[in-house]
């Protein structure tokens, strides 16, 4: 009965198929540029590999090298950046090769001098055994044959965390739905049935092991294939893991085929032992937002030891933690001794020893609770002093009408927050690489000013006594397009132009407008549908200010919303192009001083032209969220309004951040993010 409630309910499949697809299409998006096959740039890795297959490292060393000066003295024609991209990365993995056993011999060097210090020279001291147990450890690799491969087959895995999260909340789907007989008011029943109490909870227990394992298999599995199938590795699962650079710290010999069978399961009893954490405190805390307080705050505690310092005595605390078991690829890479009751153990090792342990303690845990805790207690003092500060907050937050109704009421502010936190964490917007870059952002600062005869005559007279390669690159590069430009231009640095009109390079664009489109949809959702669904419709349309009044107030929020969701997704944009490619310079020059802008006929300042740039994207973002509006208006329920919102304006942004040609024309995605539309 329990297994078709909970595994075989509609709910479980739904979630789990729901995962597996998101995370399909996540790795597909990360791959894509949106124009074209996802598997462009691992077949082109595939090919260059394949050339490189017969030779020596030394013969492919010098390949890589004779490759390079190819591609640079080429730029400009071609696929040069991807093929240039690709070298780099064949290039670092030679060199890692050739110097994988001087590191062995450098850990056995670096022992040596340690132990010749006094602060290490005592036998009986951790620091002395540490030094032992690091060099018995890593002779462990000697002998070992590395090779060279499809390195990103592996690497590519490790690129986004979309993995780790579905499987957690997958994990508290399962939770949700132990719990789900409060909500029904079935708890006394259940616990007052011969089997409700200790059997049930065993049940759940062996459900949730299956479930973790069932999510992991699937989750994970499937992305290991995707990773191996793109990037041509799946025949290379017998390939030693440390010949990737990302496992240089590994002291353990071991295929990748077998990583992948450690990682699944670690994974998956991880995930079945925060299943088990999770389940504690939704059955020892009657109350649902108390619990899920604790667990917030237990999560936090458990993250800010996830930064307690390598030499700290609390180190320990940093792998008896959650977080070893969500990102475990990074302990398992790290190469730690901690000591622990006098000895010394890595912390890798210490994360597997101890997770049986805790996943048994746990389970007795669960079982305990479901014993002991009574249905009806007596009134909780934290609720009573909650209730209280409640009573004080209702009249001041009554004031605030509709914000307080979607923000608070409907937890849209934690949203809002959410997209703060994913905005500061965002990558800042990339640029094209350029040969010689340096030079030539250096001369375009020197000579940032409008392009006259004296102004070229300047620049061929640093070019005649320039000395070095770099310089007369820079220089020349400088040179030819200020010969170039049309009258009137100036001679701009382009660096920080160039970073926020890239021309959606590694599908940068996109990923802001699917993030902005996203979080503005799910807080809007709601936004009309929420009065029908506490059938307050007819009783709003009956007082003075239920009509006109009312809407008018919606769509201040709307308003306010959009402008704080377009702010921090693109102000933060403008911040990071600034931070990491200096100020917008030249403001006043004609937008045409920029290639981009040559053939267009655009004779607006480049101030005005940026201006008018996130203008329009405001201006896109309200259009969605009027189209929100209308959609929730016609759902009597939250939860049909965000499906409906998600259906008809998400779905389609997500195929065309893939490329589909019918969901870039019936989506916001491709106008939001503006730049391609130049």
């Amino acid at each position: 009965m329990e297994l078709r409630r909970v595994l075989l309910s509609k709910t479980f499949l739904a979630v789990l198929a729901a995962l597996v697809a998101l995370n399909c299409f996540f790795f597909i998006y990360q791959q894509s540029d949106g124009q074209g096959d996802f598997r462009e740039y691992g077949n082109a890795y595939h090919q260059q590999l394949s050339e490189f297959a017969d030779l020596s490292w030394e013969e492919g060393l010098g390949r890589c090298a004779a490759v390079e000066e190819e591609i640079l003295a080429q730029w400009g024609s071609g696929n040069n950046i991807q093929r240039y991209e690709i070298i780099q990365q064949i290039t670092a993995q030679y060199e890692y090769l050739f110097g994988y056993e001087e590191y062995l011999d450098k850990i056995e060097a670096d022992v040596a001098k340690l132990q010749a210090v006094s602060l290490f020279a005592d036998p009986d001291s951790v620091a002395y055994q540490n030094t032992v147990k690091t060099a018995a450890d890593f002779a462990a690799m000697r002998g070992v044959e590395v090779t060279a491969g499809h390195d990103l087959a592996v690497t590519a895995f490790f690129e986004d965390k979309w993995a780790d999260y579905s499987i957690l909340i997958l994990i508290c789907v399962v939770c949700g739905l132990f719990v789900a007989e409060r909500k029904d008011g079935l708890w006394p029943m259940i616990y007052a049935a011969p089997a409700g109490r200790r059997k049930m909870a065993c049940k759940r227990i062996g459900l949730l092991f299956a479930a973790a394992w069932i999510g992991t298999v699937l989750i994970v599995g499937s992305k290991i294939l995707l990773c191996g199938w793109v990037f041509h590795g799946l025949g290379e699962w017998d390939r030693i893991l440390q010949s990737i650079p990302m496992f240089q710290n590994v002291p353990t010999p071991m295929t990748i085929g077998q990583f992948w069978l450690l990682y699944i399961a670690v994974k998956a009893v991880g995930a079945f032992w925060i299943g088990l954490v999770l389940w504690a405190v939704l059955s020892a805390i009657s109350n649902l937002g108390l619990a899920l307080t604790a667990a917030g705050l237990l999560m936090g505690v458990e993250f800010a030891c996830t930064v307690i310092p390598s030499s700290s005595m609390f180190a320990v605390l940093r792998y008896v933690n959650v977080f070893s078991y969500v990102d475990f690829s990074t302990v398992f890479a790290r190469y730690l001794n901690i000591s622990v009751f006098g000895g010394l153990i890595s912390g890798s090792d210490l994360v597997l020893a101890i997770l049986p342990f805790l996943c048994l303690i746990f389970a007795i845990l669960n079982v305990l609770i479901a014993e002991k805790k009574h249905p009806v207690a007596a009134t909780n003092r934290l609720l009573h002093w909650a209730d209280g500060i409640q009573k004080k907050l209702d009249p001041k937050l009554a004031g605030s009408g509709e914000f307080c109704k979607l923000l608070i009421k409907r937890k849209g502010i934690l949203l809002l927050v959410l997209l703060a936190v994913m905005v500061y964490r965002m990558d800042k917007p990339p640029r094209e690489y350029v040969p010689y870059d340096p030079y030539i952002q250096h001369y375009q600062d020197v000579f940032a000013r409008p392009i006259t005869e004296d102004t070229i005559a300047e620049l061929e007279e640093a070019l005649s006594n320039a000395q070095d390669t770099g310089n007369q690159i820079g220089l020349s590069t400088v040179l030819e397009a200020a010969r170039n430009a049309p009258e009137g231009a100036w001679i701009v640095p382009t660096a920080p132009y160039d970073a926020i009109w890239s021309n959606n390079l590694n599908n940068y664009h996109r990923t802001t407008a699917m993030s902005a489109l996203l979080f503005l949809v799910l807080v809007l959702a709601p936004i009309a549908s929420q009065e029908r669904q506490n059938d307050m419709t007819i009783l709003l349309r009956s007082t003075p200010g239920g009509r006109r009044k009312l809407l008018l107030r919606k769509q201040m929020v709307l308003l306010v919303v959009t402008a704080a969701v377009w702010a921090a997704v693109y102000g933060s944009e403008l911040f990071k192009a600034i931070q990491a490619y200096g100020a917008f310079q030249c403001l006043n020059a004609p937008a045409y001083s920029l290639e981009l802008f040559r053939d267009a006929g655009w004779a607006l300042s480049l101030g005005w032209t940026v201006a008018l740039y996130y203008g329009a994207k405001l201006l896109v973002l309200l259009a969605v969220g009027e189209g929100c509006f209308l959609l929730s208006s016609r759902c009597t329920k939250n939860r049909d309004a965000i499906l409906l919102c998600c259906g008809v304006l998400l779905i389609p942004a997500a195929l065309a951040a893939i490329g589909s040609a019918v969901g870039e024309l019936l989506s916001f995605l491709i106008p939001l993010g503006g730049v391609e539309l130049f």
